[in-house]
């Protein structure tokens, strides 16, 4: 094989002629030509955010925009502050450091923004939710003689201890200069620069706008060639530019154990516990202050350490430091360390691959680079060069085949011309692909979810009521003349009383429960606090290839082209046969050279369809040894040829000398362009060819008309439908015969007037629990939506295949006519299911309902176009969602949750992480680094993961709902009690309440969520997560009532006898009648609080099958039957209660218990079967509107399916392909608008 390749090289050069010709020189775009170029983009990127008049933001109109106000420091403030925190023995300052916002404005004072030294930045999400960041203005200068940036300075100056030297060498005259970049490409140079940095982001202030610009890399409005022009930096600016940047580290903060513990102490749950823990010792309650004090040291313990172990492993895992090679503008190597490195450094990337520590946009040569840790794709990825096309602007996502990205590993990299392979820095640190996964993480998006926004709002309202019991005790206990101390101690002891100090870490049990299910069933979770989120899911969206369809593609077949007809399919693969290899046409070469593969240790390597399709024409597939002693020229890099070179001596090819064929050239797969393309040379042949391969739909754009047959659209259509996945292949001669100009030719020069070669067939088999899934799913009136990329028609094949589309569903395809000559945009709707099938046209439809098909282009002018309504009704409707990009993708999950639906995303984690972050809870079915911008992975690829969640996150949100409702009764219930016995001076013993909340709720609230799951079909509806519904309510109000009544019967019984004397306040024991008669029945009530409230089916499995929580009941039970009938004399005055002198009244007090325990199972079934009228969302009223509309949707018989062929990598010709009805495929000459720059063809 060697000897091949050689002698492919030496036939090669010979052939071909290698003059010299001088670059064609192309001029620097001027200003209004970069604005026209960035006009549409910009106008799409444009956010509907509002603003604020008179207000600040940081990245206006954008998803991240921000209000930002100054301060500066007010000394009268400031004193008055302080002299405050001292007369509130320090409460002031705790409270202010809970709320450090105040904290500023108590101590400064409002100034504008030019002026200010402190920053108050307020994040809002969906107008629902504001985080507060106080941040101090940061002063940096060239000479490093500025106070505020003294400690910023050593930081970086420690980073590189010989750069400081290197600045003393300057002389005055030529003194270094600060550089930053904003925009454009160029960097500033500035000898002092004020920024704030907030959520890990720099921004600058720029005193000609009055406003904080965000501190970018090269990678906003910097066009191809300026990055191409970059020559290296010198030590000294590379110095300079890194005290603006920073070190280039992803650094994960790490607190020391001390910190760590002063903080948590510092909680306000651990303050209200130390508050209670004071109350309670200075009220003679010893026992159980010490064992609340005991039970709280350990929380707190464990939570510092396991803090402390996530920070670490964090840390571990994205903090990474190794040696880099850059080119100095000298011309010279120097090794340096990656955390040195800044943006508009010259990498020079080594040929043994390594680990990438920040974005780089590849320069020449080309690399192999696995791009796992971002794509969840294993699969080694090639990059190419960035073309040096002028008026391109660079874009990170569209040039993604040009980029190489932080975190993912270089394989190899390939030398060309006997030089190394360079890349140019264009992102370092948080700026990166990766330390934007880490901001993430760092600072998620709250959660918009209802049980815990009300959980909040229900303590606050116990706070109130405890706030009401403590005026009612200050007022009753001072009338009777009690003491000041008494009073206060009595009165404060109710606010520990109704607020429960236990309650946040009993809401956790459910979560930890459910946490440890989902493990055993490999669905792992990294936010334990989704899984009561995701119990309330009611619409989930899937990505198709990969989730819902297998991951690999099968070729189905081949439709071959000639002259303008189909001819037959080819079916037998590999193409061995004598018949077909013999024969080297064009869709043969296409088809073995229009790919990206490459060999890795011997293995062919690259895309799986890339792979299938290779592999079906039986080509090998070589490439030279690739070390330090054998560069070779990357303008022939790869050799493809028949297996059996042999069978082409013949007759019919005699002209063939060696049949191999060269890739001198790939221009890479662009997600917008939607097509790949290779150029090539057949050794045998004098000319290059360019083969392009992609979307049907883009490839015949870029043909001839009279190439595409007048049935495309029928057959393309009868395949689509069976759910395959069509890919067409075209292909032409160059008139370039020179190596040199094949690197310099433009990307829209050559993709124009090809031929059609014909379709590739691939076949995407449904995964065998998808369609069993997505029926129980649906069964239980969870929306399910298939989101894609892939093919319209394949998609709704697929939909329909796995039951996402029932039978008597019909649906419409939907599509937007542009505005024009003052008229609105206009939206129609089309019959998918009668395209194509005239037969069918005058046939009555059995189907009740109408479903909607939108593609990502639709989706696009919807938002951009339409009325909010419009776009709500597509949403809310759509139940197919193709050639969706992930912003598109990420758009859609956010206008479903404006619905009101609460969403779950479930995707492979390659183009899914937006749509994953963005959902209430994402699912990611891929193990790779990229899950973790999902809370939920699977190990599993199936989505039957699905399932699982979803029942046990029901398990999870029931469990904390009932066991918060449970807190609430039971602090309710015992603040009855205490308010009860406080109308005769008395109060529960210390060992009463060790009894009550150490053995029968502490025991109970840790056994309640061991109920497991539900294992039957889902319910038809989540169950409620709102607390403040009618139904929790109603029945939390009712239970506290039959409880309160309970309670006061059992004092009026007790009092009722002739034997009853009153308790007398003088006495040293809290023995009595009064408080016998209450803590027995309230002892009882606990009890059965628990199981009232422990909801079984259709949700959790039946209360009995959770032996923890059985036995606690139980034995809970029995000793409080033995303490009220016949307690030992110990446990008598253990306990300090009097017992009643006659046995009677004991059984009437057990009666009573086992009454009210009747009385509140048989309430709690009444309410178990109302159906409350509960809030409904806003699609719910979207959809009833749509069904008793009999004109929706607007249908039309006939689109016009037009597939513009502008991209932004060729922004110089508009030409609309229309696919007529009848399968005729023209091009419309109407639509052919020629702009400034004519377009040509080579």
């Amino acid at each position: 094989m060697p000897n091949s390749f050689q002698r492919f090289q030496q036939n090669a050069y010979n052939r071909l002629s290698f003059t010299k010709k001088s670059p064609p020189k192309h001029a620097t775009a001027t200003l209004a030509q970069q604005e026209k170029l960035l006009g549409d983009v910009e106008a799409q990127k444009k956010s509907t955010r509002l603003q604020k008049e008179g207000v600040d933001y940081l990245n206006p109109g954008q998803d991240d925009q921000m209000e930002v106000y100054g301060y500066v420091r007010c000394w009268l403030r400031t004193s008055v502050c302080w002299l405050c925190i001292l007369l509130t023995c320090g409460m002031l300052r705790l409270f202010l450091h809970w709320m450090p916002k105040y904290f500023l404005v108590f101590t400064h004072k409002p100034s504008p923004l030019s002026e200010a030294t402190k920053v108050l930045v307020i994040e809002e999400f969906q107008e629902k939710y504001k985080n507060y960041h106080v941040k101090k203005v940061k002063i940096i200068s060239s000479t490093g003689d500025e106070e505020s940036s003294k400690e910023d300075e050593q930081k970086a100056e420690e980073s590189c201890l010989d750069d400081v030297q290197v600045l003393t060498e300057f002389n005055k005259e030529d003194e270094p200069k600060l550089s930053y970049h904003l925009s454009g490409g160029i960097f500033q140079d500035v000898e002092r620069i004020k920024l704030i940095t907030v959520k890990k982001k720099h921004y600058i202030w720029q005193q000609e706008n009055k406003v904080f610009e965000a501190l970018r890399g090269l990678d906003r409005d910097v066009l191809a060639t300026n990055l191409h022009q970059q020559q290296g930096l010198t030590r000294q600016q590379q110095f300079m530019r890194r005290r603006v940047y920073g070190s280039n580290e992803i650094v994960v903060p790490v607190k020391s154990i001390l910190a760590l513990l002063f903080l948590e102490v510092l909680n306000p749950f651990y303050i209200f516990q130390f508050f209670s823990f004071c109350l309670w010792f200075a009220d003679d309650y010893i026992l159980y202050a010490m064992a609340i004090l005991i039970m709280s040291l350990g929380g707190c313990a464990v939570t510092v350490f396991q803090t402390r172990k996530n920070q670490l492993n964090l840390h571990s895992t994205v903090n990474t430091r190794d040696m880099a090679v850059v080119k100095r503008l000298e011309g010279v190597n120097e090794k340096i360390s990656t955390d040195e490195l800044v943006p508009g450094d010259i990498l020079v990337l080594p040929p043994h691959g390594c680990v990438l520590h920040c974005d780089a946009a590849l320069l020449n040569g080309t690399c192999i680079v696995n791009e796992s840790m971002l794509t969840g794709e294993s699969e080694p990825v090639p990059k190419t060069p960035l073309p040096s096309t002028p008026n391109l602007l660079y874009d990170s996502k569209e040039h993604a085949r040009h980029t190489l990205f932080c975190g993912t590993r270089l394989l190899q990299t390939r030398f060309y011309a006997g030089e190394p392979v360079l890349a140019v820095v264009v992102r370092t640190g948080f700026l990166t692909s990766k330390g934007n996964l880490v901001r993430a993480m760092l600072y998620p998006p709250p959660v918009d979810f209802h049980f815990e926004r009300d959980s909040y709002r229900f303590v606050e309202l116990l706070a109130a009521i405890s706030f009401i019991g403590f005026l009612y005790t200050v007022v009753v206990k001072h009338l009777r003349g009690i003491g000041t101390v008494e009073i206060i101690v009595d009165a404060l002891d109710l606010i520990t009383i109704v607020v429960p100090p236990a309650l946040p870490a009993a809401m956790t049990v459910g979560r930890m429960y459910a946490q440890s299910r989902l493990k055993k069933e490999n669905v792992f979770c990294i936010s334990p606090r989704t899984i009561n989120v995701a119990g309330s899911i009611d619409c989930v969206c899937f990505d198709k290839t990969g989730t819902l369809t297998e991951e690999g593609l099968d070729l189905w077949g081949v439709l071959p082209i000639n002259n303008g007809t189909f001819s037959a399919a080819i079916t037998e693969f590999p193409l061995k046969s004598d018949s077909v290899s013999a024969r080297i046409d064009e869709l043969t070469m296409a088809m073995a050279s229009s790919h990206s593969l490459t060999l890795i240790d011997g293995r062919l390597s690259g895309d799986p369809l890339d792979l299938k399709m290779f592999e079906s024409t039986g080509w090998l597939l070589e490439e030279p040894a690739i070390d330090d002693s054998s560069k070779y020229d990357t303008m022939c890099p790869t050799v493809v040829q028949p297996p059996r070179p042999d069978l082409l001596m013949s007759s019919q090819h005699a002209e063939i000398e060696v049949p191999q064929v060269g890739i001198f050239r790939q221009f890479p797969f662009s997600s917008s362009l939607q097509r790949m393309c290779v150029v090539v040379r057949a050794l045998w042949e004098s000319e290059f060819r360019i083969f392009c391969k992609g979307a049907p739909e883009a490839v015949i754009s870029l043909c001839r008309a009279d190439t595409v047959p007048k049935d495309f659209l029928t057959i393309l259509h009868s395949h689509t439908r069976q759910g395959l996945r069509v890919l067409a292949l075209a292909g032409r001669k160059l008139k370039v015969s020179a190596y040199h100009r094949i690197h310099r030719l433009a990307r829209e020069d050559v993709e124009a007037e090809m031929t059609l070669l014909g379709l590739l067939v691939m076949e995407n088999r449904l995964k065998k629990d998808s369609a069993k899934v997505i029926c129980s799913l649906r069964e239980s009136n969870i929306r399910c939506i298939m989101v894609t990329g892939d093919n319209m028609l394949t998609a709704l094949s697929v939909a329909r295949d796995c039951g996402l589309v029932s039978n008597n569903e019909r649906v419409a395809a939907v599509h937007v006519q542009g505005a024009s000559e003052g008229q609105p945009a206009r939206v129609y709707h089309t019959d998918c299911d009668r395209l194509d099938m005239p037969e069918a046209a005058n046939e009555i439809s059995t189907a009740n309902k109408w479903v909607l098909a939108v593609s990502g282009q639709t989706w696009q002018a919807l938002r951009t176009s339409c009325p909010s309504l419009t776009v709500a009704q597509v949403a809310a409707r759509g139940a197919v969602f193709a050639r969706m990009s992930p912003e598109h993708k990420q758009q859609l999950v956010q206008e479903l949750q404006t619905l009101g639906y609460c969403v779950g995303m479930v995707g492979d984690g390659a183009n899914d992480c937006g749509a994953l972050k963005a959902a209430h809870a994402g699912i990611s079915l891929s193990d790779a680094e990229s899950s973790v911008a999902s809370p939920f992975t699977s190990k599993e690829p199936s989505v039957e993961c699905v399932q699982r969640l979803l029942r046990e996150s029901r398990a999870a949100l029931v469990t904390s709902f009932g066991l918060f409702k449970y807190m609430a009764a039971y602090s309710l219930t015992q603040f009855v009690s205490v308010m009860l016995l406080y109308e005769f001076d008395n109060n529960l013993s210390d060992v009463q309440f060790l009894f009550i909340d150490l053995f029968l709720i502490t025991l109970v609230a840790f056994f309640f969520g061991r109920s497991g799951s539900h294992p039957g079909p889902l319910a038809k509806r989540p169950p409620s997560s709102s607390l403040f519904s009618l139904a929790p309510v109603t029945s939390l109000i009712s239970q506290l009532m039959l409880g309160t009544l309970a309670q006061i019967l059992a004092v009026l019984l007790i009092t009722s006898y002739s034997w009853y004397t009153p308790f007398d306040p003088e006495q040293d024991t809290l023995a009595c009648y009064e408080n016998y008669a209450v803590f027995s029945v309230s002892a009882f009530q606990y009890l059965v609080l628990a199981a009232v409230f422990s909801r079984g089916p259709p949700y959790r499995e039946p209360l009995y099958t959770n032996v923890g929580m059985m036995i606690t009941l139980i034995l809970g039970t029995l000793l409080s039957v033995v303490i009220v009938l016949v307690p030992p004399m110990w446990l008598e005055k253990f306990v300090e209660f009097k017992l009643p002198p006659e046995f009677s009244p004991r059984l009437f007090i057990l009666a009573l218990a086992v009454i009210h325990a009747a009385l509140s199972f048989g309430l709690e079934a009444v309410l178990m079967r109302c159906h409350f009228k509960e809030s409904h969302p806003r699609h719910l009223d979207i959809d009833k509107d749509l069904a008793q509309d009999p004109q929706w949707p607007p249908m039309q018989a006939e689109p016009l399916h037009r597939v513009p062929s502008e991209t932004p990598e060729t922004p110089n010709a508009k030409m609309s392909v229309v696919l007529h009805r009848n399968g005729e495929v023209t091009l419309d000459p109407a639509k052919l608008v020629m702009q400034s720059t004519p377009k040509r063809t080579i």
